[in-house]
């Protein structure tokens, strides 16, 4: 098939219905040495984060029904470490960032469910991630969706749209030459908007982790149409203080596709490092929004988590509210966006 755009697929927000959650089972593979040349990739413990990844699971559970993708060799943990009500679908993977290596799902006015398979090269640094680069056409298979192939390297974690045809996204991560080095940045955007419909493509300059190299889940996301939850950083002192604030003047004097002013709602970062001589800041903004549900993490911080659940509970009248401690995760690259990916439900 051509490109999703001649069958008026698009990318709905997070916030639309959906059918399922999908997510990966943490698989220790053998060379995890690439890995740990990240500082702040290596010091993610197997054992705990299992347990993590099973009570997001658990949670995300009580609201819509979750896929976890259990590489065959893991099998036996997995179920006696998930709840039953998450279904294990068997298939090799590497790692276990399901928001990074699963399908783009897509929806149409009639009524079909579609799915984008990007190009993942372990996020252009580590390997191995031959079998990560083969989730996201299980996926699209298995929910028995329109298979649509980019050429292009792409993880879900750089994008968030707000299903209107309003994208963002940052150069760190998606202008980078271990990505695409042989596209330029209007062959990029070309094939964004030809692949999820968008219209109109903010660019951030900078992301806060180095593993990804800049994800803008960290940063900022959509939680309505014209409205972002962008996080921020008051002490002049830290290290991402002028990137941050950089960030924010760019979302605060930018418009969406409709030519909307957006609406910036700041969530102040945690200035609590995990890692001892490790600059990346914890982030809030990086939850995962269920039917009916939020579920974020928390730092053991106990000022700012507050702050951060009032605001993001504040945004989300309507939704539960479901605070997990997200250090394990953290630890290991990402946290609870990062290890899930919404499937939109047809309606």
């Amino acid at each position: 098939m051509s490109n999703p755009q001649e069958y008026n697929f698009f990318m709905p927000p997070e916030w639309y219905p959906h059918e399922c959650c999908w997510m990966q089972w943490p698989h220790e593979f053998e060379n995890i040495n690439s890995y740990k040349e990240i500082d702040s990739w290596s010091h993610f413990d197997f054992e705990k984060g299992r347990y993590k990844w099973a009570e997001v699971a658990k949670e995300i559970s009580n609201f819509e029904k979750v896929n976890m993708i259990v590489h065959p060799q893991d099998l036996r943990t997995a179920k006696k470490l998930l709840h039953n009500s998450v279904k294990i679908c068997e298939f090799q993977n590497d790692d276990c960032w399901a928001r990074d290596t699963g399908a783009t799902f897509l929806i149409n006015d009639q009524k079909k469910l579609g799915g984008v398979d990007w190009e993942f090269n372990g996020w252009g640094k580590f390997s191995p991630h031959d079998s990560d680069n083969k989730i996201a056409k299980f996926m699209i298979n298995k929910s028995s969706a329109t298979y649509f192939k980019s050429p292009m390297v792409l993880e879900g974690g750089s994008i968030h749209v707000d299903g209107a045809g309003t994208l963002i996204t940052t150069e760190q991560c998606l202008l980078n030459k271990n990505r695409n080095p042989n596209l330029s940045k209007k062959e990029i955007e070309d094939t964004i908007k030809k692949y999820l419909n968008i219209k109109k493509i903010i660019w951030l300059k900078y992301g806060t982790d180095e593993g990804t190299d800049g994800h803008v889940d960290n940063i900022a996301c959509f939680v309505d149409q014209s409205k972002v939850l962008a996080l921020s950083c008051h002490d002049k002192q830290d290290p991402f203080f002028e990137k941050i604030n950089e960030n924010l003047e760019i979302l605060k004097t930018s418009k969406d596709a409709k030519n909307r002013p957006l609406e910036v709602i700041e969530i102040e970062m945690s200035y609590k490092r995990l890692i001892p001589n490790d600059d990346e800041p914890s982030s809030y903004i990086n939850f995962y929004i269920a039917n009916n549900g939020i579920v974020m993490p928390s730092f053991d911080d106990e000022k700012a988590d507050n702050n951060a659940q009032s605001i993001i509970q504040s945004l989300f009248p309507k939704r539960k509210m479901i605070t997990i401690n997200g250090i394990d995760i953290a630890l290991g690259g990402g946290n609870i966006h990062c290890i899930t990916q919404q499937q939109p439900l047809i309606i």
